[in-house]
C-alpha cells in the first residue's frame, strides 16, 4: 500500500504541475510525428510524454520484478532439496 502511495503521489504531483504549467502557457507547438504531424499545446504534450515516460518505467521495472521472482523461487525449491 505504501508503495503504491509512494508512487502515485509524485507522478499525481507532476501531473498537477504540467496542468498549471499549461494553463499559464496556451501556445501551440507543432508535433512531427513519424506518419503525422499534430499541432498540441505546451500542458498537453509535456502529459503527454509524463505518462509515456510512466508507463515504460513501470513496465520496465515490473519485468525486473517479475525475473527476479522467478529466480527467487527456484533458489527456494532448491535449497528445500538441499535441507531434505
Amino acid at each position: 500500500m505504501w508503495r503504491v502511495l509512494f508512487i502515485l503521489l509524485p507522478l499525481v504531483f507532476l501531473f498537477i504541475l504540467a496542468m498549471a504549467f499549461g494553463a499559464y502557457n496556451k501556445s501551440s507547438v507543432p508535433v512531427h510525428f513519424i506518419v503525422a504531424q499534430k499541432e498540441m499545446t505546451v500542458a498537453s504534450l509535456l502529459a503527454l510524454f509524463l505518462g509515456i515516460g510512466f508507463f515504460f518505467g513501470t513496465l520496465s521495472l515490473s519485468l525486473s520484478y517479475w525475473r527476479l521472482r522467478v529466480r527467487n523461487r527456484r533458489l527456494r525449491k532448491e535449497l528445500n532439496k538441499l535441507k531434505r
